[in-house]
């Protein structure tokens, strides 16, 4: 595939959080792009950054210092015109557990502003899609963690977004639900979407990423394809390179 331009945009990202008169920078001056239409994993121990550069990418958290461009807006200024334009799936799945899974389809439906008109066929559609059609009028409380999952990640591509950001897509889901997750991923990005995604699955992080970020202590400290970032370790695998450029094990 070529990617023709960068959809996002970070330079000089920094973020720095004051706590019981400490100061903890969280990312430290961190810079990188992210391709039209590629699958862009970022990856790194706990404490790294990632989950908080997730969080400024989104707009749910402002940098300190440093700037971000998501499909040309400026997330300091036009953040209102990016939430239309991206799907979230959060790692702590944020269902209503008292209402039907068509229920919370129709909930996110009505926040984006889809239409009534297309937005039952669509609910069906990706009800269909992932599985969840004879499952459409039960209340999401009594839901297996992996058929959360699934609304949850239907929930947020209702509104049809050309970005989607992924936190954690396999953390404590079978083998076999997992692959379902991959392959959902894999049908989104044919359509054109761009997936970005925070991952501690290397199996994962090498099967589906075009390229990969790696962040350590605040910082990015390797950025490329999976096999270049293998070759330029010297390793063979993944994890033996997570482990080379971070000092960490990779967290079960």
């Amino acid at each position: 595939m070529i990617y023709l331009e960068p959809i996002i945009e970070v330079r000089d990202l920094t973020k720095v959080f004051h706590s019981r008169g400490r100061k903890i920078t969280a990312v430290d001056d961190v810079s990188f792009d992210v391709l039209d239409g590629e699958i862009f994993g970022m990856i790194g121990p706990n404490g790294a950054g990632k989950s908080t550069t997730f969080s400024m990418l989104t707009t749910l958290v402002k940098p300190t210092s440093g700037s971000i461009k998501v499909a040309g807006f400026d997330v300091y200024k036009q953040d209102n015109k990016i939430r239309p334009i991206i799907g979230i799936v959060p790692q702590k799945l944020s269902l209503y557990p008292d209402l039907t899974a068509r229920e919370n389809l129709e909930l996110m439906g009505k926040l984006y502003d889809v239409p009534k008109s297309i937005m039952e066929e669509r609910i069906d559609y990706y009800l269909r899609l992932v599985g969840l059609e004879s499952h459409a009028d039960r209340f999401t409380g009594g839901f297996s963690g992996g058929m959360k999952q699934r609304l949850s990640v239907i929930c947020a591509v209702l509104h049809d977004p050309p970005i989607i950001f992924w936190d954690e897509p396999s953390t404590g889901l079978d083998p076999q639900t997992r692959q379902s997750i991959w392959k959902l991923a894999r049908k989104f990005n044919g359509e054109g979407k761009t997936l970005i995604f925070t991952t501690h699955y290397m199996e994962e992080a090498d099967s589906l990423c075009d390229r990969i970020a790696v962040m350590n202590l605040g910082k990015l400290v390797a950025l490329d394809t999976p096999e270049k970032l293998k070759e330029k370790s010297g390793s063979s695998n993944l994890e033996d390179m997570f482990i080379r450029l971070t000092g960490e094990e990779v967290r079960d």
